[in-house]
């Protein structure tokens, strides 16, 4: 014999199953005692919880949760200004830390500058001097490679001809 589910017998006892469903259920259970037993154990169970009551709330119960919350909000905002403080301060201290590190690196590249400058001041009124001279022999120095190069390689046209 099939017996009905779980979910068809408690929906029998609370009374939300109707119709033709509701009917052969009860039918069923008229004829099956197990499942007729544990509909007569849902239906008391179904009456002792209705008739059950809300606990009365006390009187600052909506004070006391928005007091908690504000609480809660305080804490939340201290630890996000003290995250917000700290991001900070750790980029200055790794900003610190490489900076030591590199400390002497940079010591030689000002030391390195510094040399470069009092040799552009020595070297600077040659070139300063000599600046057409050295223009005029950059021309004629251009010149002479590029009519050697012209010299050495084929045109175009002859390679192609070749092939």
């Amino acid at each position: 014999m099939n017996h009905l589910t779980d979910t068809q017998l408690q929906s029998l006892a609370d009374g939300t199953l109707r119709g033709p469903e509701g009917m052969a259920a009860r039918e069923h259970c008229d004829g099956c005692a197990e499942c007729g037993s544990t509909v007569a154990l849902y239906s008391a169970l179904d009456a002792r919880l209705s008739a059950l009551r809300d606990p009365q709330l006390p009187a600052d119960f909506t004070g006391t949760v928005l007091a908690a919350v504000q609480v809660r909000e305080a804490h939340l905002a201290a630890r996000r200004h003290t995250l917000l403080a700290a991001i900070p301060a750790f980029a200055l201290a790794v900003f610190a830390i490489v900076g030591w590190g590199l400390s002497t690196q940079v010591d030689k590249l000002i030391q390195g500058v510094a040399v470069l400058r009092v040799v552009w001041g020595v070297v600077g009124p040659v070139f300063a001097a000599t600046r057409v001279p050295l223009g005029i022999g950059a021309f004629v120095f251009l010149a002479v490679v590029l009519t050697l190069l012209s010299r050495t390689l084929k045109p175009a046209y002859a390679r192609l001809s070749e092939s």
